[in-house]
């Protein structure tokens, strides 16, 4: 227990000096930066997931400043304590492009992931980020700035929907396994409206087949 305390204090280390230099670099650009995916949704393991951070300008970065941020908190730069760093960008119009929130810079970075630094919302799928901002506005933990609702404009339903039909397509043909939490996930929303993580959208569906499997179902 003791040592899982160290790793998440070494974690929330990693977050706040990220925080620092976003704040540096960008002044009072930086609308707002949180926490998202497993961090944000009570579901983080140190041996598995990622450091999930979102941040919003006020305006659209120049190539040369998006390429500069990447450099800062690159693990290069910034080792990554955990599998990596899952690192999104925004200017604060973009998130209301009809296709989904699109991204100034979108950057996988660490230790046991591979290097990537997008910088072309155009050239890779835009489910993911619809996903990923739709779940900040509801259960995103603020770093910086304002709250995500407060940033993030209501995404159409039939968009999400859409979007989780997108992923879990994706998931089929490159993951039976994760494909089946997919699904786990989307049938909550679905069917109730929540975001779940991915250890309570399993239970969650477990439950539901345990009470269809008991005897006072009449089954």
């Amino acid at each position: 227990m003791r040592a899982m305390a160290n790793v998440r204090g070494v974690v929330a280390a990693y977050v706040d000096e990220l925080t620092r230099r976003l704040r540096e670099r960008l002044g009072d650009r930086l609308v707002a930066a949180w926490l998202v995916g497993s961090g944000a949704l009570g579901d983080f393991d140190p041996e598995r997931s990622d450091v999930d951070v979102q941040a919003v300008c006020a305006e659209r970065l120049t190539r040369a400043e998006l390429e500069e941020l990447t450099g800062a908190v690159s693990h290069e730069s910034l080792p990554c304590p955990v599998r990596g760093l899952e690192f999104v960008v925004y200017a604060r119009e973009d998130l209301a492009d009809p296709l989904g929130p699109a991204f100034s810079l979108n950057l996988n970075t660490g230790p046991r992931m591979s290097h990537h630094a997008g910088y072309d919302p155009r050239a890779e799928p835009r489910f993911w980020f619809v996903l990923d901002a739709a779940i900040a506005r509801e259960h995103a933990r603020p770093l910086a700035g304002a709250h995500p609702r407060d940033v993030i404009p209501e995404l159409p339903g039939k968009l999400v929907l859409a979007s989780l039909r997108d992923a879990l397509a994706w998931w089929r043909a490159h993951d039976d396994t994760q494909a089946v939490v997919a699904a786990c996930r989307a049938l909550a929303w679905a069917e109730e409206g929540r975001w779940l993580s991915k250890r309570e959208a399993v239970a969650a569906f477990l439950d539901r087949v345990d009470d269809r499997l008991s005897p006072r179902s009449g089954a």
